[in-house]
């Protein structure tokens, strides 16, 4: 089995300022307004812990049968400036990847932020498949977190 390491950046400025972006992020009830699956699911489990070595995980079984599990740990917070966690995602039980996400909070003018999101991932199943559909997902996250900022229904799956 070969190893597929990538990076990925997704930046948006939002209409929202740094600390209602941080505010987003800081409790389970805010997160899961935005970082949701994209159909109805069983969740199996759902923790989240947002302090420097606490933990979030979202555990859960698709319509399929499918069981995703993802796993993280927060390595550094800073409040209304930057996020950075370590996490691994299964499917069925095997691990499919463990990635290094950044979450910078950099204040824009008239009260915005820019979000910048890095990913640096070791795909371990699906290769260049596996960086392109993540990215994608984590792009339809990303503005489903926008969506909820500006009071807007977040989008369908596509």
């Amino acid at each position: 089995m070969t190893v597929h390491n990538a990076t990925f950046v997704i930046e948006r400025v939002l209409n929202a300022s740094p600390s209602r972006v941080f505010d987003a992020y800081r409790t389970l009830e805010a997160r899961s307004a935005w970082f949701r699956a994209p159909s109805e699911i069983e969740t199996l489990n759902r923790d989240f812990d947002f302090r420097v070595g606490g933990r979030e995980r979202f555990h859960a079984r698709w319509p399929s049968g499918m069981v995703t599990d993802f796993q993280a740990v927060f390595h550094d917070i800073v409040e209304d400036e930057r996020i950075i966690l370590v996490y691994d995602m299964f499917h069925n039980g095997d691990k499919l990847s463990v990635s290094l996400q950044t979450l910078e909070l950099r204040p824009e003018d008239e009260g915005r932020t820019r979000l910048i999101h890095t990913e640096q991932g070791s795909y371990l199943v699906g290769g260049a498949e596996a960086v392109a559909s993540r990215e994608h997902g984590t792009a339809w996250h990303i503005d489903n977190l926008a969506a909820v900022l500006e009071g807007r229904a977040p989008k369908a799956f596509s």
